[in-house]
């Protein structure tokens, strides 16, 4: 690029399509939504399934194949995976699953009531494992993005955000700016430099406000 600047994606790290049970967009769809908001590569974590990823991969779009994973304390995905993970696993044993394929742990909308969120004495167990936190979850709370930021804080490891969109109006709500990367490894160290940021426009992504926390 001109000036030797670092190329940047915008990644929403959570989303689904009809490969999940609770969604009816197919997945091609929704890499072409994310292709008109400026989305690359696309973020699939389906429910228990990996094949709406792997279609699009097949098919030459870019993604990351991820798993939201129903454990016998919750859920949490698993991303960059090559195979699936079975559902209904302990924590630990979803963990060792996730990690011998070469993949991330990813903790997803952690104290959401609403959803299916991993129990805290399960987080407590895995917490060295964990590899990044969702601090903004399109379908959660302030309140519970809050609570999840300062989990991330004390773990001290990346911060992540997704739409969790099972609708196409959904995609991009919140997205991740980052410098491009290549595989898990890298996606995990450049994390760390990302920013978090909400859209709330209609028309496509505009930059909006940073995702702080606050001031105590």
């Amino acid at each position: 690029m001109a000036g030797g600047a670092t190329p940047r994606v915008r990644v929403d790290l959570h989303l689904h399509s009809a490969a999940s049970f609770d969604c009816r967009v197919p997945a091609v769809e929704v890499a072409g939504r994310c292709r008109q908001l400026g989305l690359s590569p696309v973020f699939l974590a389906d429910h228990d399934r990996i094949d709406g990823a792997r279609a699009l991969l097949e098919e030459g779009h870019p993604a990351v194949v991820g798993e939201e994973i129903l454990t016998t304390e919750g859920e949490l995905i698993g991303l960059f995976l090559k195979e699936p993970v079975a559902r209904r696993l302990t924590p630990e044993e979803t963990v060792a699953a996730i990690k011998e394929q070469g993949g991330l742990v990813y903790l997803e909308h952690p104290y959401d009531t609403g959803r299916r969120h991993l129990r805290e004495e399960a987080i407590e167990r895995i917490a060295r494992q964990i590899d990044v936190v969702e601090v903004f979850n399109g379908r959660s709370e302030p309140e519970v993005n809050r609570k999840a930021e300062d989990l991330r804080s004390a773990l001290g490891v990346p911060a992540g955000a997704g739409s969790d969109a099972h609708s196409l109006a959904e995609i991009g709500r919140v997205y991740v700016e980052m410098e491009a990367f290549d595989g898990a490894i890298d996606f995990l160290q450049k994390l760390r430099q990302a920013r978090v940021v909400t859209s709330r426009g209609r028309l496509g992504l505009r930059a909006g406000r940073f995702f702080r926390k606050p001031d105590a």
